[in-house]
C-alpha cells in the first residue's frame, strides 16, 4: 500500500483517487476550494455506485480517501504526489513550487497534464528529476489507459516506478520514449476534432452528422482494431494511396476555427451554458455521462 496525495479534487482528481483506492492505496486529497473537499465523499460514492461496486466494498474504498485541509499536511503524509490542477502552466508552476518546499527532494510527483510539455511543467522546479507525466483518461476508474511520459530531466527510475505501479493497478499502461505535448491520445483525438471543425467551417454537414459518422464507423472499428493495425490490414500501398489523394485537402489550421470562435463570442460554451455545437437541454448532460460510462463498460466486457 502506498500513501498518495492528490492536489486538485475536481473531475480528474477525485476520479484518480477512486482508481487508486480501489487498488487498496491510501489517498489524501487537497483542493484550494473548501466546497470541493466538502463534496468529495459524495462524488466518490456516486462514482462507485455508477461502476457497480457493492455497498459493502464501496465503504472500504471511501474510507481510504480522505480530504486534507492544507498543502503542507498533504505533503507530509504522501509517498507520491499527484498534481491534478487546471491546465495552466503558471498555476502548475505555483503549485509545484509550494509543494517542493514541503516534501523531501526524492518524493515522486506525477503530473496529470493532458496537453502540456512535461519539461515545461518541470521548468521552475528545484528537483525536476522527480517529475513524470502520468496521464489518466476520464473517468480514471473506468478507462484502462494511462500514458506515462518522461520530461527532459526525469529520472529513469522515477519513470519506471510510475509505470510499474500503474501497471500493478491492472491498467493498460503505455510508456512514451520522450516528452511530447498532448501525449499520444490527445494528439490523435484533437487532430480528429480539428478536422471535424474544419468540415463544419466548410459547410459540409451538421455537427450531429459528424457524431453519427464517428459513432457508427470509426468508434466501432477503433475499439478493436487500431489505426496502425488497420493500415497493415488493408495494405500499406492502399494506405499510402489514400493519404496521397486526401492529405492535401485536410485541415492544417493552427489558430483559426471560425465556427468555434463564433460560438465562444456568443458565450455558447456547450453543456455549461445549455448551447454550443449542439443543444443541451436540462438532463442531457447526465444522459450523456450515463451513456458514456455504459458504452465504456460494454466495450470492456466485449474485450
Amino acid at each position: 500500500m502506498t500513501c498518495f496525495g492528490i492536489i486538485g479534487g475536481g473531475l480528474m482528481g477525485h476520479g484518480i483517487a477512486v482508481a487508486l483506492a480501489q487498488a487498496g492505496h491510501q489517498v489524501g486529497v487537497f483542493d484550494i476550494d473548501p466546497a470541493v473537499l466538502t463534496s468529495l465523499s459524495d462524488r466518490v460514492g456516486q462514482a462507485l455506485t455508477r461502476i457497480g461496486v457493492p455497498p459493502e466494498h464501496a465503504g472500504e474504498v471511501r474510507d481510504l480517501i480522505v480530504p486534507i485541509g492544507s498543502l503542507p499536511d498533504l505533503a507530509r503524509r504522501s509517498e507520491i504526489v499527484v498534481e491534478a490542477v487546471s491546465e495552466r502552466l503558471a498555476v502548475k508552476h505555483d503549485v509545484l513550487a509550494a509543494l517542493e518546499s514541503d516534501i523531501a527532494p526524492d518524493t515522486p510527483i506525477w503530473t496529470n497534464t493532458s496537453v502540456l510539455s512535461i519539461s515545461k511543467v518541470a521548468h521552475a522546479m528545484a528537483h525536476p528529476q522527480r517529475l513524470v507525466g502520468v496521464h489518466w483518461w476520464n473517468p480514471p476508474y473506468l478507462i484502462p489507459l494511462v500514458e506515462i511520459a518522461p520530461g527532459a530531466a526525469s529520472d529513469a527510475n522515477v519513470v519506471k516506478h510510475a509505470y510499474d505501479l500503474i501497471t500493478s493497478l491492472g491498467k493498460t499502461t503505455v510508456l512514451l520514449h520522450r516528452d511530447v505535448p498532448g501525449f499520444i491520445g490527445n494528439r490523435l483525438q484533437f487532430a480528429l476534432v480539428r478536422e471535424a471543425l474544419y468540415l463544419l467551417d466548410e459547410g459540409v454537414c451538421e455537427p450531429e452528422t459528424i457524431d453519427t459518422v464517428v459513432r457508427a464507423s470509426l468508434g466501432l472499428r477503433w475499439a478493436t482494431v487500431g489505426p496502425m493495425e488497420n493500415a497493415d490490414y488493408i495494405g500499406l500501398d492502399l494506405t499510402r494511396a489514400i493519404l496521397s489523394n486526401l492529405a492535401h485537402d485536410l485541415s492544417t489550421q493552427t489558430n483559426s476555427f471560425p465556427t468555434l470562435d463564433q460560438l465562444l463570442e456568443q458565450a455558447r460554451t456547450g453543456r455549461p451554458t445549455g448551447s454550443g455545437l449542439l443543444a443541451w437541454p436540462d438532463g442531457r448532460g447526465d444522459e450523456v455521462a450515463a451513456r458514456l460510462e455504459a458504452g465504456i463498460r460494454r466495450g470492456l466486457s466485449a474485450n
